[in-house]
Parts: structure tokens; sequence; C-alpha cells
């Protein structure tokens, strides 16, 4: 069953993302994130290939897994079945696929409203969850 972890009042959702993906590529596991469309995809994987000179990291955007660790989608879940990062705020059809689900959720009330619909839907469903502040975050939560 699907591991549920939210992660909540979030400031920055690529800082926390690139840190996110960081610690799975060095455990060498995959990830998945999911946008909420094209626009934010496309910026996001930017981000990704320029955050850094050391730490840029390497992925596939609305491709299938072919020995990279990190897909960016706007639109399908299926290639990988490891870990799954939503960075939109919305429901992902078909996330109980992944070992584990991770919700960023921002500071803002509407991002929180949609979150706790999420929330009590896995709830409802019998998934594990699990939540944290960004603040009280270890290094090695993941």
């Amino acid at each position: 069953m699907t591991n549920v972890q939210f992660i909540f009042n979030v400031k920055d959702k690529s800082i926390l993302l690139h840190n996110l993906l960081l610690q799975n590529l060095q455990k060498k596991k995959a990830s998945l994130v999911f946008c909420r469309d094209k626009y934010e995809l496309e910026i996001l994987s930017e981000n990704l290939w320029t955050s850094s000179v050391i730490n840029f990291l390497p992925h596939k955007v609305n491709e299938p897994y072919d020995n990279e660790l990190i897909i960016l989608s706007d639109d399908r879940i299926d290639w990988l079945d490891d870990t799954l990062i939503n960075f939109s705020d919305s429901m992902i059809d078909g996330f109980n696929r992944y070992l584990k689900l991770i919700e960023l959720v921002t500071d803002s009330e509407e991002t929180k409203e949609k979150a706790r619909d999420r929330f009590k839907f896995y709830k409802d469903c019998g998934y594990k969850i699990n939540s944290v502040d960004e603040k009280q975050l270890s290094v090695n939560l993941f």
C-alpha cells in the first residue's frame, strides 16, 4: 500500500523538490514529479537543469523511463512505481501504483484547503499518512 507523506507550509516548492530529488538520487530511487500543466512543467524542468552547476538534475519530460531516475509529467504517471511527488495541488489518478506519494503543500489557504480534501480522501481509503511542517523536516526524513 502506498505510503503518503504530506509536507505542509512549504515556502518554496522548487527548493524542497530539488532536495527531495537529490535525496532519492543518492538512494538510487526513481521519482516522478507530477505538475499541474505544461507551463509549470517547463519552468520546473529548466530549474532542475540550471539551478546549480554542481547539482543539476538530469531528467526526462513526459517520456517513459529510460535509465533516468527523474521524470517530470503533466499527463501520465505510469512510467515509474517508486516515488511520486505531487507538485500540483490536485488529486492524481493512479497514485496507488507507487510505493510513496509525497504531497507538497504551500502556506496559501487555497492550497491548504485542496490538500485537506486529499488528506481526507487518503485517510478514508485507509492509507498510512504522515504529515510534517517544512520547518520540522530532518535531512533524512524520507
